[in-house]
């Protein structure tokens, strides 16, 4: 009898399992189902473009395009092709392109950019229907931007970069900087005008192509056109000049070039002087006389900061500058200045002339004299940077002086990293300034870098590692113990 009952209630118990474990095998089929033919859905409507159900939940916006450049697209009435050169293969496989592809769709929304992917090894006649004349060297692999005849190739350093520590020369991150690139290349080939800044040689500065590569790449993305000029050979400054830059002269210029400065200067001409601190200190005459015309004087010293909030760990001489928004730079901006001397303003006012003192170190500065036997040293606030007006020619000119160029220089970008970025921000919107020019392409890097969990304190640590390993387990184990129980009782 009892035998009876138990295999009764046994049959009972497997018919009631048997019910449920059918129940539960048509729940997840049903499920399952449902998921694919959501995810269907989603993927036509997507692909028809019906409804934007993308979201970009990256920290620093991977995937989307900023305020300036949805206003720079907004305000195109031009028509811009973007060639991506590559095996059709190759963009849907590689990670980096399809980034790439996926913010150039963000473009394509504003109407007059169209963005194509072409494979040059099946089209041979693409690359020279781009570029007829064969100068941008265009080839397989490359991103070209074009509108009418005005092309633009980007390479792979204005797209993605790498950092790097200076002291060790290892890697330790990298950015994505394409939409600067992208956005920048659109404003080029979209632009009537193209102005030129010319930067002087012959006085033992930098090269533009080797010294100050990542500044003409950004000044070319804001629709500048870079040239080397050296007044010694040239009859006078060009008549294309919109910019002359004389960056970290080492000797003084001539007195034929200074009065091709100046001639330049009176017909509305626009330049930019950058001085650095030179131990070997050498004397500019000619420099101070061109300046003396437009209240400015050059200081001989080298500006140390004694604040340890003011300067770069370790370097007194690595000043750390709070540049305040003003008529010429629209918002504040945050510059280390390495090995800087200080500008001086001269007392003697004219009404025509107007300076502006863009950046000041603390008062606990000083400037220590070169030469020893001068005099004391300077003490601080010392001007940096200064801005000049000048309206007593037959147009208005103007000047920007600063007691530093290293801080535009690729060797900047090595030892200071984002301080150089915002070095060259500045720069960049100095310049529009003088060209009385608005939206400039200032666009920031977007770090690739996987944003880690950082424990600061052992109280820390400890607390994950109870949740994690004892408190979370144990709440699991205790909802499985109670849907058994419960279940049983069923």
């Amino acid at each position: 009898m009892k035998m009876g009952k138990i295999g009764n209630i046994m049959r009972s118990i497997n018919k009631r399992s048997l019910k449920y474990g059918s129940l539960s095998i048509v729940l997840i089929a049903a499920a399952v189902a449902v998921a694919i033919i959501v995810n269907l859905l989603v993927t036509a409507i997507q692909d028809r473009g019906i409804i934007n159900m993308k979201f970009d939940l990256t920290s620093s916006r991977l995937y989307s395009i900023g305020d300036t450049t949805k206003e720079i697209l907004q305000q195109l009435d031009k028509d811009v092709e973007i060639y991506g050169l590559f095996d059709i293969g190759e963009i849907n496989s590689n990670l980096s392109l399809k980034q790439i592809k996926e913010v150039l769709s963000q473009y394509e929304k504003y109407g007059h950019v169209q963005v194509k992917y072409l494979d040059p090894d099946k089209e041979p006649g693409l690359i020279n229907e781009i570029d007829p004349t064969g100068l941008k060297d265009i080839r397989k692999g490359d991103f070209v931007v074009k509108s009418g005849s005005k092309v633009r190739k980007l390479l792979a350093n204005e797209i993605y970069r790498t950092e790097y520590d200076y002291q060790t020369g290892q890697a330790t991150g990298a950015s994505f900087i394409g939409e600067q690139g992208f956005t920048g290349a659109i404003k080029y080939v979209a632009s009537d005008k193209t102005p030129v800044v010319y930067f002087t040689q012959g006085h033992e500065e930098g090269q533009v192509e080797s010294n100050y590569t990542l500044l003409k790449t950004q000044l070319e993305s804001n629709n500048y056109e870079v040239k080397s000029i050296n007044l010694m050979i040239e009859e006078k400054v060009p008549e294309d000049a919109e910019i002359l830059i004389v960056a970290s002269p080492k000797i003084d210029i001539s007195v034929q070039e200074k009065n091709k400065l100046k001639d330049y200067l009176k017909n509305g001409g626009k330049a930019v002087l950058l001085f650095d601190s030179l131990e070997s200190n050498p004397k500019f005459p000619q420099f101070e006389d061109l300046l003396a015309e437009y209240n400015i004087g050059l200081n001989y010293d080298k500006v140390k900061e004694t604040d340890p909030q003011r300067y770069y760990p370790g370097d007194p001489s690595a000043v750390v500058l709070d540049v305040p928004a003003s008529n010429v730079i629209q918002r504040e901006y945050q510059l280390l200045l390495a090995g800087s001397r200080s500008i001086k303003v001269l007392k003697n006012q004219k009404d025509y002339i107007t300076v502006t003192s863009l950046m000041k170190t603390s008062a606990k500065a000083v400037g220590e004299q070169i030469d020893k036997s001068v005099g004391p040293d300077n003490q601080g606030p010392l001007d940096l940077g200064v801005a000049v007006e000048h309206n007593g020619g037959t147009k208005q000119s103007k000047l920007l002086v600063m007691g530093n160029g290293l801080f535009i220089s690729d060797a900047a970008r090595q030892q200071y990293g984002q301080y150089f970025d915002y070095g060259n921000n500045f720069f960049t919107m100095s310049l529009s300034w003088m060209m009385d020019k608005k939206n400039e392409v200032v666009i920031e890097a977007k770090s690739l870098d996987t944003e880690r969990l950082n424990m600061t304190s052992a109280a820390q640590a400890n607390t994950v590692a109870l949740l994690t390993v004892i408190v979370f387990p144990l709440l699991i184990l205790g909802f499985g113990i109670f849907v058994w129980i419960r279940r049983r009782h069923l």
